[in-house]
């Protein structure tokens, strides 16, 4: 599976405003400069007969246009999310104090971002308990929102909230530059069922651009559980 961050979309209006803005700035430049070397006869024919800037101005106006793409680009650098993970054997969310493996969402990027979508994947290690006769590899859910992952999870026996937790992330919330978010915990008997769990989430950010980064809670996660770590945050 791709782990990397990647733009899924540049926001068309944007992008379709200064490519069509650069590319009629360099028509009108290429017209200007065969023009200027036409003989005066020359200038007289179609579509040369109309003088629509001196060099002076289509020159302005060929540099005007490329330098929005480019303020366009750095801009579109500068508010993008970095988007990565942090997980840790701790205490504190699972009942009881009992250990889990946490793992949490962070933006490292210094602007904030919009919550688009949130869709899971889990691998399991066991074959599902209604399975009769279990031949060949576990089950995985493939693509699905957090009720579907649920759904999967529930034919073995695991309980939300006491043996683990997807965290709830609704559409069109705000995820500030610099922060972190719970993903998720999981306890003892759950790392036992789930192998991996993959979490893909995609963001807008202030220039309308969609970012998508798929997170492996489950990398080097301690099986067993054996004791808690300090705070990684």
């Amino acid at each position: 599976m791709d782990l990397r961050q990647r733009v899924v979309r540049r926001s068309p209006f944007v992008v379709w405003t200064l490519n069509g803005l650069a590319a009629v700035s360099v028509l009108l430049f290429v017209h200007t400069m065969v023009r200027q070397n036409l003989s005066p006869d020359g200038q007289r024919d179609w579509p040369w007969s109309w003088q629509l800037l001196d060099a002076q101005s289509a020159t302005a106006a060929l540099m005007a246009g490329i330098g929005a793409i480019i303020a366009r680009a750095q801009f579109a650098r500068t508010v993008q999310p970095l988007l990565g993970s942090r997980a840790w054997p701790g205490t504190g969310h699972a009942p009881d104090g009992a250990l889990a493996w946490t793992c949490h969402l962070v933006n490292s990027g210094q602007s904030a971002v919009v919550v688009v979508s949130v869709e899971y994947w889990i691998d399991f290690g066991v074959p599902a308990p209604s399975a009769e006769e279990p031949t060949g590899p576990a089950p995985s859910t493939g693509w699905t929102d957090r009720a579907g992952a649920i759904a999967a999870v529930a034919p073995y026996g695991l309980r939300p909230g006491t043996d683990y937790r997807l965290a709830s992330i609704s559409p069109n919330s705000v995820f500030g530059g610099e922060s972190n978010c719970l993903l998720g915990w999981l306890t003892e008997p759950a790392l036992v069922v789930v192998r991996d769990l993959y979490v893909r989430v995609t963001v807008r950010d202030r220039l309308g651009d969609l970012h998508q980064r798929a997170i492996s809670c489950l990398t080097d996660a301690d099986r067993p559980l054996t004791h808690a770590v300090p705070d990684q945050l």
